[in-house]
């Protein structure tokens, strides 16, 4: 029989691993909000133009245990997905202020979407978008539609 104590702990790991990306991007990451300000301070003092943007909390893309965020904008719009590298990933829609992502994310389980802001100026800018970021931005885009199209 396992301990109720490590039922409870399983629980909250499991648990802290379905929303963790999501709250880590409205969380500031200290040790890299300044190295990240720095390097990309010069590319978003302007707005995103349209396009495929990909951002992570590492330099490196598809690293396990990182958390990242890919998004198409258009005209004002974003839709996309914040994940982790083998992991879910949460949907997305919504719009820009400045350098920071305002959203809601369809979090699996819970009946309405959630608010989320995300601070790009937090995260690497990463140059290269995968197919598995193509993907996951695809079924986004499927899911978020839907969304807005039911009655």
């Amino acid at each position: 029989m396992i301990p109720p104590a490590l039922i409870r702990q399983k629980w909250s790991l499991l648990a802290s691993a379905a929303l963790f990306p999501i709250t880590l991007m409205g969380v500031s990451l200290q040790e890299q909000t300044a190295i990240a300000q720095q390097q990309s301070s010069a590319n978003k003092s302007a707005a995103l133009a349209n396009g495929v943007y990909l951002y992570g909390n590492s330099p490196q893309p598809n690293q396990l245990a990182r958390h990242y965020v890919v998004f198409e904008r258009h005209n004002g719009a974003v839709v996309g997905a914040f994940y982790s590298p083998q992991s879910e990933f949460t949907c997305f829609a919504g719009g820009m202020q400045g350098t920071r992502l305002e959203v809601e994310a369809l979090v699996p389980e819970q009946p309405k979407p959630k608010a989320v802001s995300a601070q790009l100026a937090s995260l690497y800018p990463l140059q290269r978008v995968s197919a598995n970021d193509q993907r996951m931005l695809a079924v986004c885009k499927q899911e978020t539609l839907a969304l807005a199209t039911r009655p």
